[in-house]
């Protein structure tokens, strides 16, 4: 699940080692379960719960949130009821609990870029996501711009709305990298110089304007994609044959979780036009990596990368082809962009990050 499953397995990663609650349970599905198995041990332990696993696709992802909205597994209903707080970090609440719940919120995009989603999806988060958070003891949010959105658009007061940034798994994101030719043996890539963008081909990922940024960059450029396709890769190869640069582009699809890094590590820089984020995780573990980012000017994604990367605004393809045409070939601003996004991402980790989340836990069981 991208953005959301890093950040369950670094706050359990965390958990594990002791900087967090003095007991853990994970409940999961099968497939959820097999995702963070690896984190169990000390204070963690993983309930596996026979059935329920969401469908495959968008709608029967939505089915089987549907139905664990309305009868979520026994199994579940009894664990979450023992818990002295409830963490929904997925933010639907399932299952729901009349004691302390903490829920984290990462974004409100449904909110403010409506067009970008179904009335039916619309419909749907108002329910799973607004009115959870308006019923949650403590919400929290991956920066400070989502926590102001969430206070003025939903109306739930400051004092509930927690902001906490995101981290790094620096043993996994660094500069360097041995065995990097082994975790992209297999990759179809094109010759350097090329940037990359890891997301799913979400509209708001604003994936069209990059393809028509790109035909505005030097034709040597290439780009690599990465993500989940979520149903509309035909539609994106469609637009980079009108645009002329289909040679150019490179889509890989869903990637196993090892090659990522050596893909930041590869590329000559790394590009992110999303048009709105609670955080932007990408831009940040690039820049674990000593990879240059240019990214969106978009206020979370702006919080995120902490000045460290080159900005520009997402609408206009122009200034975006310009900074990736500068990205791939100012070689003293690729240097200073390397040097500040070292030190930003040195100063976000995931230990912070759930030492934090511990002490939200603690207020709300008070609360």
């Amino acid at each position: 699940m991208g953005g959301t499953e890093t950040y369950v397995r670094g706050l359990l990663g965390e958990y594990a080692g002791g900087a967090g609650p003095e007991r853990v349970t994970v409940i999961a599905g099968a497939r959820a379960a097999a995702s963070v198995r690896s984190l169990a041990g000390g204070p963690v332990t993983i309930e596996e719960l026979p059935g329920a696993e969401p469908g495959d696709g968008r709608a029967g992802r939505a089915t089987g949130l549907v139905r664990g909205l309305v009868a979520p597994p026994a199994a579940a209903r009894r664990l979450a009821a023992d818990a002295d707080v409830l963490h929904l970090p997925l933010t639907v609440p399932v299952p729901r609990r009349r004691g302390a719940t903490v829920l984290t919120l990462h974004d409100l995009l449904h909110h403010e870029l409506p067009v970008l989603f179904p009335a039916a999806e619309r419909a749907f988060r108002r329910v799973a996501y607004d009115e959870a958070a308006r019923r949650a003891t403590r919400v929290i949010t991956d920066s400070e711009y989502a926590r102001t959105q969430i206070v003025y658009r939903l109306r739930i007061p400051a004092d509930r709305v927690v902001a906490i940034h995101l981290g790094v798994d620096h043993a996994r994101l660094r500069p360097g990298g041995e065995d990097d030719a082994a975790a992209l043996a297999g990759l179809d890539l094109p010759p350097p110089p090329w940037l990359y963008y890891p997301a799913a081909l979400w509209p708001h990922k604003n994936h069209e304007r990059l393809l028509a940024a790109l035909a505005g960059c030097p034709p040597e450029l290439g780009l690599v994609l990465s993500g989940s396709d979520v149903g509309r890769g035909d539609a994106l190869r469609a637009t980079a044959e009108r645009l002329g640069v289909a040679g150019r582009v490179q889509d890989l699809g869903w990637v196993p979780h090892a090659a990522v890094p050596a893909l930041y590590r590869a590329a000559a820089g790394v590009v992110y036009p999303s048009l709105a984020e609670g955080f932007g995780m990408p831009p940040v573990e690039a820049m674990a990596c000593g990879t240059p980012v240019a990214a969106s000017d978009a206020a979370a994604i702006a919080e995120a990368c902490g000045g460290a990367a080159l900005a520009f605004d997402p609408l206009d393809v122009g200034a975006m082809a310009a900074a990736m045409t500068r990205l791939a070939t100012d070689e003293r601003l690729r240097v200073e962009l390397r040097e500040a996004g070292l030190a930003r991402a040195r100063g976000l980790t995931w230990r912070a990050a759930a030492e934090r989340h511990a002490e939200v836990y603690a207020d709300a069981a008070r609360a």
